[in-house]
């Protein structure tokens, strides 16, 4: 009789171990299953908001700066910005700018007074555009950029051959970088105002004048240099 009551209670015991055994089993596979359905959920929220930005604007963006300021003068541009990746972080920017410069120092001749001649240059200044927040109603940027700058006009200069100053044809090339700072305010999913600014060396500065006689060529020293725009955008 004894000999039966303990091989029951084994056998209960084991029916019950394996009881509580299969249920923490479950349990364990309900807790990793949970876990599992976290981490997908919060996978789903953080691509959702990743891709927010892609789907809210465009990655063209034409701007208009109805006002450029650069060391040689005053203008207006024009650029075009891609938007390369994803998560709309990086961007290539081709801006072109148009500037009016009056020669730096006024002749004075005789009855006609004091005269001056105005120049004019093109600038191209290709650059990468980082966002360090992404995109926002509010965004910001910086980045590098080249600078290409071509132009001229007549000017009047000193003749060291003649001792007279004389109205002489003047061309520039200047080559330099720039590191440019962007805030740009969203006005709409299209529409934004920007504001640039860039401070930067310009390494070259090859400047080149013909006299009536002559032609002289002068490449000036390493100088300071820098650029500030006011931009109306459209996104698309």
């Amino acid at each position: 009789m004894l000999k039966k009551i303990c091989s029951v209670a084994f056998l209960a015991f084991l029916a019950t171990t394996s009881v509580t055994a299969q249920q923490r089993r479950d349990f364990r596979k309900e807790r990793q299953e949970l876990a599992r359905e976290e981490r997908e959920e919060r996978r789903r929220m953080r691509d959702e908001r990743t891709e927010r930005p892609a789907i809210a604007y465009g990655t063209n963006i034409l701007r208009l700066a109805p006002l450029t300021i650069m060391d040689v003068g005053v203008g207006f541009g024009l650029s075009y910005e891609k938007i390369l990746d994803k998560h709309q972080m990086i961007g290539l920017i081709l801006p072109a700018h148009f500037l009016i410069s009056n020669s730096n120092d006024d002749f004075f001749s005789g009855s006609n007074g004091y005269m001056s001649n105005t120049q004019t240059y093109f600038y191209f200044t290709p650059g990468l555009k980082v966002y360090p927040f992404g995109q926002r109603r509010v965004t910001y940027a910086v980045g590098p950029s080249l600078m290409l700058g071509y132009g001229g006009g007549q000017d009047y200069q000193y003749d060291y051959r003649t001792g007279y100053t004389t109205n002489v044809d003047v061309r520039r090339f200047r080559l330099g970088m720039l590191v440019n700072n962007y805030v740009n305010f969203q006005l709409g999913p299209s529409f934004n105002l920007g504001l640039e600014l860039g401070l930067g060396v310009r390494y070259l500065d090859r400047e080149r004048v013909e006299f009536s006689s002559y032609t002289r060529t002068d490449n000036k020293d390493l100088d300071a240099t820098g650029q500030f725009s006011l931009t109306l955008g459209y996104r698309f």
